[in-house]
């Protein structure tokens, strides 16, 4: 997979989950670190947890997030899934759009399968309606597709029946067993020419040979440690996301509450922020110089660090809020402006240069603005006392 290709796929792990987030006002929540659901659920749902079992039928669109994800019920609607491992048995009346580090898919797919992961098999009882849309290390495609098969992998690997046409660029090769079968064109890109059998394919084949640059190793260590800073930023998105969830369920009002001082008072919370930052690593620096305070260093430092990913949510909702700004804010519909704001600073935090400035200062206003609505709420509170 070409470099263009690898940044695609990990791009649209964030893509999906940022820009597919219903508003939707009657929805379910669910989140444990270990979850099993029976019950069906005539609505949208949100899931997150570190072990989830979905066997519940769903009456609209399933977003879970989490570790390992297996999904038995039936959704007639959209089903997006982000994990480490993810097995989805059950029927999807719609569009399934899955990212993790191994995706299996045994059940039937209304309309687009798209699966950026790691190791991706499609089982050959499994029928998708629409295209396969995928991009990872290996695939292996038993299943019928009904339109097209597009994307990029280290190996694919095609058994079943495809109606569409098969365009792929793959690092290693394709492969057709001897029970697949291509009712279009097969058009694919590799390092080396498959051994394919010309009655499997009803339409033309094209083979492109993958032209691999003659780079330096410096140039080969550059390029592995991009790929590895955007996989980092992926990955670090998505944990973004689990806390947002986390937050919107337990603390909606300080969200909202915190995002409004930022919009009303964002050089103030700036200042703020800064000086409280500037001021805390100082501390940590001065009490890393003694032994008796190294261990409250560590400690300090740990807050700083958590307070400022907090900080990075409660930024996303002041951006978020900029662009999507409905009158009544609901859990779902402020849960979707958290993911839009977050999504905006990561991406702002990509360009050379300017970016990490602008992301980090934008940060540094949600920790301003926290703090003045942390102070604010103590403030009240001792009032209510006296």
């Amino acid at each position: 997979m070409t470099k263009r290709s690898f940044i695609t796929a990990l791009i649209s792990c964030a893509l999906l989950v940022a820009f597919t987030i219903p508003t939707t006002s009657a929805v379910v929540f669910l989140a444990q670190d270990e979850l099993s659901s029976t019950e069906a659920i005539l609505d949208d749902a949100y899931v997150a947890g570190g072990m989830v079992t979905m066997e519940s039928d769903i009456e609209g669109d399933l977003y879970v997030v989490g570790g390992s994800l297996m999904i038995n019920g039936d959704i007639s609607g959209d089903l997006v899934v982000v994990g480490g491992q993810i097995t989805v048995n059950g029927n999807v009346g719609d569009d399934l759009r899955a990212t993790g580090g191994s995706i299996f898919i045994n059940g039937n797919v209304g309309d687009d399968l798209i699966l950026p992961g790691g190791q991706i098999n499609i089982a050959s009882e499994s029928l998708i309606g629409g295209s396969l849309i995928l991009g990872s290390g290996f695939a292996n495609v038993l299943g019928t597709i009904n339109e097209d098969v597009l994307g990029g992998g280290g190996k694919i690997v095609i058994g079943g029946t495809v109606y569409g046409d098969v365009q792929v660029e793959v690092q290693d090769t394709i492969t057709l067993t001897e029970k697949a079968k291509i009712n279009g064109n097969l058009i694919y890109t590799g390092l080396r020419k498959a051994d394919l059998k010309e009655d499997q394919v009803e339409g033309f084949i094209e083979y492109n040979e993958l032209i691999v640059e003659d780079t330096n190793l410096g140039e080969n260590i550059k390029g592995f440690f991009s790929k590895l800073h955007i996989i980092f930023q992926v990955f670090q998105y998505l944990s973004m996301l689990v806390l947002a969830f986390v937050i919107v369920m337990l603390a909606p009002a300080t969200l909202i509450g915190t995002a409004e001082i930022a919009k009303s008072h964002p050089w103030k919370s700036l200042g703020l922020g800064l000086v409280i930052a500037l001021c805390s690593i100082a501390s940590v620096i001065v009490l890393s110089i003694t032994i008796i305070g190294l261990p409250l260093a560590g400690m300090l430092l740990a807050v700083l660090c958590i307070t400022m990913c907090l900080a990075k949510i409660y930024a996303g909702v002041f951006i978020g809020k900029m662009l999507i700004n409905p009158k009544k804010i609901t859990k779902a519909k402020l849960f979707g402006i958290a993911a839009l704001g977050i999504f905006i600073i990561e991406i702002v935090g990509l360009v050379p240069f300017v970016g990490w400035i602008v992301a980090f200062l934008t940060v540094v206003i949600g920790f301003g603005a926290l703090w003045t609505h942390k102070k604010d709420l103590y403030n009240k509170l001792n009032l209510q006392k006296i």
